[in-house]
């Protein structure tokens, strides 16, 4: 009896096992062939036919599919994606994306990294020191990083910002600004225009060339470096402005009709995902995503007054010839919402587009890229300055798209034409700011 049940017991635990071990296999199994699926599906997705690099640029849209999917399956359970816990997981995933030295921060030779306190406000400043050495001087860009006012880091921008600093020779003052949704407009603003003002009033003690200072940022930074220098232009030099975000009035734009449903990279660029941004970024409900995207968001009177800023037939360069589309203005207006909104457009700092007056700002550089649902209006705003009689250049990309200059170097992608974009930057800044190249290093 003690042998028989003995025997029938280890005949049981048997079972077990193979059936946890049929189990395991099936679930591996699985694991494999819906793998397999997903690599074959990025890999046969049609992409643009204007994009280079493409089999880099495929597996960049997966990420953002993937992230939109998360960002979807974060709502179902109730969280709110720009919460810290997500913005932590966020940043250190694009960490682990934009920095091969992430777990070992290594400086670069020749450049000193520090961390600071300008006015209160989180800093980190790159330093090459050969041309400050040779100018007796820093030449510096006050650098406010994109993210759609909610995520990413000036850590996550550390490697592009390392070798943004190598490249140009020009000191990089990275501002860790505050973030939406937890501190909405205009506390990215002031932090960004505190730092400006510190670098500005303290140039001798931080050995920063006066008539050299710059203001620059991407995507939600270049719509910040837009809102600083309107306020700061009689002090600085020039202001470089990337895929900048620069107004919330009108989703009917041509680059927003052309990365629309039936967008082939709804991971890299899309309309749902800027508007979203923009709600967060103006302490608005969610919710409203459906009456901006009709553009049915500000009262007939002020839109009327500002439309002519971003109609494609009035401020699309027709020689670019980006697009055949038209901009849509919607008739139908939703009045109960105006009263703050229209406020929140009507002011430069949040939406510098609209600036009453840009006829004293600072020479420009605009980077535009044909991909990227910010590109017209981009485009706008720079032929807007150029007729105000602004020195502006305007640097388009046909082969970039929202985001493409952080892959021009000091991350694990490298893109070409993120490279090129680098190398147009580089020639401007040391032509017309260094004005000769023999004060280079």
């Amino acid at each position: 009896m003690t042998f028989s049940a003995h025997s029938a017991h280890s005949q049981h635990r048997d079972e077990v096992k193979m059936l946890l071990a049929s189990v395991a296999c099936m679930l591996l199994a699985m694991f494999i062939y819906y793998g397999a699926l997903g690599i074959l599906n990025v890999l046969n997705r049609p992409m643009p036919a204007g994009l280079s690099d493409t089999h880099k640029i495929r597996w960049l849209d997966a990420l953002g599919r993937a992230a939109k999917g998360g960002s979807a399956m974060v709502d179902d359970w109730g969280l709110e994606l720009g919460s810290e816990p997500i913005k932590f997981f966020l940043n250190t995933a694009f960490s682990f994306l934009f920095n091969p030295s992430f777990t070992q921060r290594v400086d670069l030779r020749g450049m000193v990294v520090r961390q600071d306190l300008y006015n209160g406000v989180p800093v980190s400043t790159y330093t090459p020191l050969a041309l400050g050495q040779n100018l007796g001087c820093f030449p510096t860009i006050v650098y406010f990083h994109g993210g759609g006012w909610t995520w990413l880091s000036v850590g996550v921008y550390d490697g592009p910002l390392k070798h943004f600093a190598n490249s140009t020779k020009f000191k990089i003052v990275a501002v860790e600004y505050r973030k939406a949704p937890q501190h909405p407009f205009p506390a990215a603003y002031d932090d960004c225009l505190a730092v400006t003002k510190y670098v500005i009033n303290n140039a001798r003690d931080l050995h920063v060339c006066n008539d050299m200072v710059i203001v620059a940022g991407d995507g939600a930074g270049g719509n910040l470096a837009a809102a600083v220098a309107n306020e700061m232009s009689s002090s600085i030099r020039m202001q470089i402005l990337i895929n900048p975000a620069l107004q919330m009035m009108n989703f009917g734009t041509p680059s927003y009709q052309d990365f629309g449903k039936d967008s082939l990279i709804p991971g890299i660029t899309s309309p749902d995902k800027e508007i979203t941004n923009w709600l967060r970024y103006a302490g608005l409900a969610p919710e409203l995503l459906p009456q901006l995207a009709m553009n049915a968001h500000m009262s007939l009177h002020q839109y009327n007054f500002l439309s002519g800023y971003v109609d494609s037939e009035k401020r699309l360069l027709p020689a670019l010839g980006v697009t055949q589309r038209k901009t849509i203005h919607n008739s139908v207006h939703n009045e109960s919402l105006t009263s703050r909104i229209d406020e929140l457009i009507l002011d430069p700092r949040f939406c510098p587009m609209f600036a009453s007056d840009v006829r004293h700002i600072a020479q420009t550089y605009v980077i535009t890229s044909q991909y990227d649902v910010l590109r017209d209006e981009g485009i706008m705003y720079a032929q807007r300055l150029q007729e105000s009689g602004i020195k502006v250049n305007l640097a388009h990309y046909w082969h970039g798209f929202h985001g493409f200059f952080l892959f021009a170097g000091g991350g694990w992608i490298q893109l070409e034409e993120s490279k090129k974009a680098m190398d147009d930057l580089i020639v401007y800044l040391h032509t017309n700011i260094l004005r000769t190249a023999t004060l280079i290093a």
